[in-house]
């Protein structure tokens, strides 16, 4: 295609057509991507500089030798490329050929700052790295943004972080960190994920991909909705395929709605937080919780959903603590759990995000599960829990004396366990 052909389909697709033989890749509020023949087209939606700057960092970047798409040709809202025939989205068995790719990327004085396991792709033996729009290049590249970008790259492959990248460990928590931040606030705007709505005078946040009908329905319903639970904080109900809390003000419900954003940023299962409105938040209904289980199931349960049990609770407190993430009302009736199942977190909004755990909070979180299963759950269950625990979470301190404050926690809870 000539460069004529590329500004008039790029004008076509910013007034929303898409001419026959087009065939799109991917769409967001802010850009269109598309194929055409072996040519690919980003087109952006609104003034940018970003078309020229990529098309500039494609250039300098293959001259200098690094494996990126050839350039075609770029204009005030597009930018064109080669369509890579055969490529397929870099994975975790490739990252020995993708540290190679990225320490030639360094050593040419190229810093990439949007390195993540999504910007990579490989063609053949070949690994490519793609969207260079925010690509700087310098003389020499300080150790500290090599890895600043290598714990990007780290944040983005999940856990556990792999042997290679273990040195850029704080690197992955700063990012870690500024990734729940950043993306959390995103369920506060209009977006091709979320949109603002009103219900009964009231103005919140929902899902696009929920049914604004079905969830209108359930908000009538509200407080004459199957009753879960009748607490100080709110009163939970299920209504239809939704879980309803009615917090006690709006602004308890909106600090639910982001923290369960925040929870799901940073990987941890929930009830999906759907909607927000007023005072109530709305979320996916998964099931009876931990405690609904026990009751009638524990006694007569065998030792594999025993275990079971004890290796869910475990791996969802490490998981939450490696995180930094503390739960501060973590009961057996805030937890979704049956046998087969990953235990889901509910009613969220007295979550904390930090970049560690504090010793007190661990203390607490790990009591409050503790005093929360009845006296029939056997002291050698809550043994094997708690190392689990211990190894998943990566805890380095003195576990006898850990173990001793839980214990005493616990007690002091007088809940549904009494030391028995």
């Amino acid at each position: 295609m000539t460069n004529a052909d590329f500004e008039d389909l790029a004008e076509r697709i910013r007034r929303g057509e898409m001419p026959p033989g087009i065939q799109e890749v991917k769409r967001s509020l802010v850009r269109v991507a598309v194929r055409s023949g072996d040519d690919f087209l980003k087109v952006f939606l609104k003034r940018s500089r970003t078309p020229r700057h990529e098309e500039r960092a494609l250039r300098r970047a293959a001259a200098l030798g690094i494996s990126v798409p050839a350039v075609r040709s770029a204009g005030e809202h597009w930018v064109a490329t080669e369509y890579l025939e055969g490529a397929r989205a870099a994975t975790r068995e490739d990252l020995d050929a993708i540290l190679e790719a990225v320490e030639l990327m360094h050593r040419a004085g190229a810093l990439h700052r949007d390195l993540h396991i999504g910007n990579l792709v490989v063609v053949g033996a070949r690994v490519v790295i793609l969207d260079l729009q925010r690509m700087i290049f310098l003389p020499g590249l300080p150790r500290r943004l090599r890895e600043r970008e290598l714990g990007f790259l780290a944040y983005s492959l999940g856990e556990p972080i792999p042997e290679q990248l273990r040195h850029v460990g704080e690197a992955t928590e700063r990012r870690a960190h500024q990734h729940w931040r950043s993306r959390t606030k995103r369920c506060l705007k209009n977006s091709s994920v979320f949109t603002s709505f009103e219900h009964a005078g009231k103005t919140g946040f929902r899902r696009r991909d929920i049914d604004e009908e079905e969830l209108n329905r359930a908000l009538d319903l509200g407080a004459d909705g199957d009753v879960l639970k009748l607490g100080r904080a709110g009163d939970l109900y299920r209504c239809g395929n939704f879980m309803l809390k009615k917090h006690i003000n709006r602004k308890e419900a909106k600090r639910a709605w982001v923290a369960g954003h925040g929870l799901e940023v940073r990987g941890i299962p929930t009830g999906r937080a759907l909607a927000w409105s007023g005072r109530w938040l709305v979320m996916r209904d998964d099931g009876d919780t931990l405690i609904d289980w026990i009751k009638p199931e524990f006694e007569k349960s065998g030792d594999a959903e025993r275990s079971e049990m004890a290796g869910a609770l475990s791996t969802l407190l490490a998981r939450l603590h490696r995180r930094g993430i503390y739960h501060a009302d973590l009961k057996a009736n805030n937890i979704l759990w049956s046998p087969g199942r990953v235990p889901h977190l509910i009613d969220y909004g007295r979550v904390r995000f930090g970049r560690r755990i504090h010793p007190r909070h661990r203390v607490k979180n790990l009591a409050q599960i503790n005093a929360a299963l009845p006296d029939y759950v056997p002291a050698s269950l809550r043994e094997v829990a708690f190392g689990d625990y211990l190894e998943q979470s990566g805890f380095s301190g003195d576990a006898e004396a850990l173990r001793r404050e839980v214990i005493a926690v616990s007690l002091s809870r007088n809940h549904r366990w009494h030391g028995c």
